[in-house]
């Protein structure tokens, strides 16, 4: 009788060390190296024009693995208004481990996101903790005026978003082929004329621009007061 009670005991401890170990196995899988509220970090942010689009190309570790990023965005801003968000969703929701790997747009009546054309891959190298960790993004759209992008990074665990902002000179986005793109009223007119005078209704166009933005901020009355204070 007292084996018996001793060999239930015995498979008692092993399934109740089995059922607890099993899960923990399991999470450990899903979160990789299983660092408790390491934010995501950048590993290089790269923004090129090829053509009519711009490509934003990011590089992405988080120490819970890749598969802890909950999702990606990348807000287009001209002079801190918001014109165009677009995302990458690893997950439909906080609570699924389901991969959805979705880009994108809002609104989406801008229609300046080409999904075809974005991008992602998820590093499947064991060597290092920081192979285990990546993931690349690629965001591809369609070449427009803006003044800066507001790239942020949210995780599953709750971690502080990972945040960066990259100021772009969008000046040769003022061209492109025979299209100019008028900032200040967000207008994309195409023109059928020589080189030479497209070039020079963009020098014409910028100035403008920069005029109307000094007035807009009050910069240059601004200038012109401390000017007659020191006269």
């Amino acid at each position: 009788m007292r084996k018996a009670i001793a060999s239930f005991f015995i498979v008692f401890l092993v399934f109740l060390l089995c059922s607890v170990a099993l899960p923990l196995q399991a999470d450990a899988g899903q979160a990789g190296v299983g660092v408790i509220n390491v934010p995501p970090k950048y590993g290089y942010i790269r923004v090129e024009e090829q053509g009519d689009y711009i490509r934003v190309y990011l590089n992405i570790s988080d120490y819970n693995s890749w598969a802890d990023v909950y999702n990606v965005s990348v807000t287009l801003e001209n002079y801190g208004k918001k014109l165009s968000t677009f995302v990458f969703q690893q997950y439909k929701s906080l609570d699924s481990f389901v991969e959805i790997n979705e880009f994108s747009e809002t609104p989406k009546k801008n229609h300046l996101l080409d999904i075809k054309k974005c991008f992602f891959e998820k590093s499947n190298e064991q060597e290092t903790i920081d192979q285990r960790c990546d993931i690349a993004i690629r965001f591809v759209f369609q070449k427009t005026f803006f003044t800066g992008l507001s790239i942020v990074i949210n995780d599953r665990a709750g971690s502080a978003p990972a945040e960066a902002y990259i100021y772009y000179n969008s000046e040769e986005s003022l061209r492109s082929g025979n299209t100019i793109v008028i900032p200040w009223i967000d207008v994309q007119i195409s023109l059928s004329l020589p080189p030479y005078l497209l070039d020079i209704i963009a020098v014409i166009l910028a100035t403008i621009g920069v005029m109307y933005y000094l007035k807009k901020t009050g910069i240059r009355e601004k200038r012109k007061k401390v000017y007659e204070k020191i006269s």
